[in-house]
């Protein structure tokens, strides 16, 4: 008896955001529907950030313990929506789609789902949306499953991008667990984002594999006004590697993001109490009307701060104790011994500002 087993890619539209940004697509798992007899022993999810894409690889073992079992597969993914142009939303906003099972690439079928006969609840698909469908057989014993593909990310105001995963129908396999679970994040060097701080009543247990540092922003949500701890967000920065969670039987009651911040936005995440930020009113010195009126109202103290400022978001190893211990509260602050000061880059002070800064230092001098 054939089944209909389903992979959703479902569209990221985050309440919080409303129309203000593009919207297109979210990435999944496998999800089998009834499923009660599949189930998944070892999950390998990868992530990596490609300029505007997300690329998915992952790696699947499943474990049927009775007969072979033929099976309908099909990836949903809604149109592009929100802010975009028409002759986007007339195809899939997902490119580069592969499946292999047992080491054999598959071919599939692209329609909308109104044509193809499945029938889902309105709250899972709309007949609007793109399926990809394609046979598997699992046979007694280990299947082995390969899928990757790449999908765009939504913008809004106060994020760059947003890329959602859906990680809770892995719960609808047998057994109701993903028994041994890895995800691997790789987004560019030295880049600040957020993930979920949690995906059930237990926090997760994120683990930086190269070099970075993790902080919270508790009043800040992912999700909208919600104070489900599930929805709050870890904040990373990655100078050098990548993000990894591992979980032996994983049952997520919630799914993954991962925000990557526009620069005002991603300010306020610097430090873990936003009250002890010396860098707050940092904007203002991008506006040509308030640049100088904002410099000449800073303290001595933070004058300084702002000019030492690339210097120590480069990873400078001060010696002087006051800046070494007021940039240790910043997420990005990773004093490098071997980093020689010529090689700053600029990074949030411009030359321009730098002389307006020195310029005042001059000024009080006198």
């Amino acid at each position: 008896m054939r089944k209909l087993l389903i992979i959703f890619l479902i569209c990221n539209t985050y309440n919080s955001f409303g129309n203000d940004g593009s919207f297109y697509a979210k990435g999944n798992t496998l999800i089998p529907l009834k499923e009660t007899v599949i189930r998944i022993k070892k999950e390998i999810l990868n992530l990596t950030y490609e300029g505007g894409f997300m690329r998915v690889n992952i790696y699947f073992e499943f474990f049927n313990p009775e007969n072979d079992k033929d099976l309908t597969v099909g990836f949903v993914t809604p149109p592009a929506a929100g802010d975009v142009f028409e002759e986007e939303s007339d195809h899939p906003q997902i490119k580069d789609f592969f499946v292999q099972v047992n080491q054999q690439l598959l071919s599939y079928k692209i329609a909308r789902l109104e044509g193809t006969g499945f029938k889902l609840s309105p709250k899972t698909a709309d007949g609007d949306d793109f399926v990809y469908y394609f046979n598997v057989k699992f046979k007694k014993g280990i299947t082995i499953i390969r899928h990757s593909y790449a999908y765009r990310g939504g913008t809004s105001v106060e994020n760059i991008y947003e890329y959602g995963y859906r990680l809770t129908t892995g719960t609808l396999w047998a057994s109701g667990a993903i028994e041994n679970f890895e995800l691997n994040i790789r987004m560019q060097d030295d880049c600040i984002f957020g993930v979920p701080f949690q995906f059930t009543k237990k926090k997760a247990d994120w683990d930086i594999i190269g070099i970075g540092k993790t902080g919270t922003i508790p009043k800040y949500n992912a999700y909208g006004d919600s104070d489900d701890q599930t929805s709050k967000l870890r904040i990373v920065f990655i100078k050098r590697g990548y993000l990894q969670l591992k979980v032996n039987e994983f049952r997520p009651e919630s799914d993954l993001a991962v925000v990557m911040p526009q620069f005002y936005n991603e300010r306020n995440w610097w430090c873990d109490n936003s009250d002890e930020n010396d860098f707050w009113g940092i904007s203002k010195l991008y506006e040509p009307d308030t640049a100088v009126a904002f410099i000449k109202s800073l303290s001595n103290t933070e004058l300084r701060l702002y000019k030492n400022l690339d210097y120590a978001r480069n990873g400078y190893d001060f010696k002087d104790s006051i800046l070494r211990k007021s940039y240790s509260k910043y997420i990005w602050y990773i004093p490098d011994p071997s980093f020689k000061i010529e090689n700053t880059t600029e990074r949030y002070i411009s030359k321009e500002h730098m002389d307006l800064i020195i310029a005042e230092e001059k000024r009080r001098k006198l």
